[in-house]
């Protein structure tokens, strides 16, 4: 027990400074919400503004990607791939560049003082062999981290948008336009999903800006990178060249995303059976051959002594 003590003292001091850091980190964010839904008076301005964008400030101000070697191509590129992983602030790319390096840096720190700690015998080399795994892990983490946000995010879009598009089928038959009926629908959207909600926002906003609505969905359904709103950009944009009914196009699409998303929740479901095979070879298979064999060798061994 004496051996473990150091790792023990290590393991409770970590958690005890995240416990402090997701408290304080909990108290800042709603006191900053607070200060934004509350009134403030004219001469007050000012300090609100500094005391909501504390944090953010900072970041923005010691983490600007260009410091980094961030040319605005890359920049752009990160931005639009942290805006898929459903991260809209300004200061998305701020903060990316904040967790990449505390990745880089404190992750090999962190496991080289658990290795001192925990096995103080063990080989430079081995140590060393760790902490450079745990440098390759920092590297890889924060892209690998955004490439999993984007892909829950595009199931997640994948499974409402049938439901997105139910909804401008009706408001579309109550006899708004689509503009208007996407307008309609975005806050009853974000309470299904705040990103697919978000993004519509961002494309009233485009749109109120003056980029055309058929350009507009183009960029949403880059955002969204599904297939189904790429397929909704190419009809739409057929449906008003061509001048036929909206009405009955979105109906009709409609229709067949509602059918497709069945079809893939069948899929998943015939999967199920494959997927068992490994459990049960693991896990249900070996303790029923030995609940089998076992009598069979107590005789065995019985017998023969």
């Amino acid at each position: 027990m004496a051996d473990w003590t150091p790792v023990l003292v290590a393991v409770l001091a970590f958690l005890a400074m995240a416990g402090i850091v997701y408290v304080a980190g909990q108290y800042y964010a709603r006191a900053v919400q607070l200060s934004r839904r509350l009134p403030q008076p004219q001469g007050e301005v000012g300090t609100s503004s500094s005391a909501a964008g504390g944090i953010a400030g900072v970041v923005a101000r010691h983490f600007d990607g260009k410091r980094f070697g961030f040319d605005d191509t890359s920049r752009s590129k990160l931005r639009q791939n942290l805006v898929r992983a459903g991260y809209f602030r300004k200061e998305a790319v701020n903060f990316y560049v904040l967790w990449r390096i505390a990745a880089i840096l404190a992750l090999p720190v962190f496991t080289y003082v658990v290795l001192a700690i925990a096995m103080p015998q063990a080989p430079l080399a081995t140590k060393l062999i760790v902490v450079a795994i745990a440098i390759g892990l920092g590297v890889v983490g924060p892209d690998a981290f955004i490439a999993r946000r984007q892909r829950l995010l595009s199931v997640e879009y994948r499974n409402i948008f049938p439901d997105f598009l139910d909804l401008t089928v009706v408001c579309v038959d109550a006899g708004l336009g689509v503009e208007a009926a996407l307008d309609r629908i975005t806050g009853e959207i974000g309470k299904w999903s705040k990103a697919f909600g978000t993004n519509l926002v961002i494309m009233s906003a485009e749109i109120r800006a003056g980029r055309s609505f058929v350009e507009a969905l183009a960029t949403l359904a880059d955002r969204l990178m599904i297939s189904e709103a790429r397929s909704l950009v190419a009809v739409l944009r057929q449906s008003i060249e061509l001048g036929s009914d909206v009405a009955e196009t979105l109906r009709v699409f409609s229709d067949e995303m509602r059918a497709r998303r069945l079809l893939r929740a069948e899929e998943q479901a015939n999967k199920l059976s494959v997927k068992m095979i490994i459990p049960l070879a693991l896990f249900i298979f070996p303790v029923v051959l030995m609940v089998v064999l076992l009598p069979m060798a107590i005789r065995l061994f019985t017998a023969f002594r």
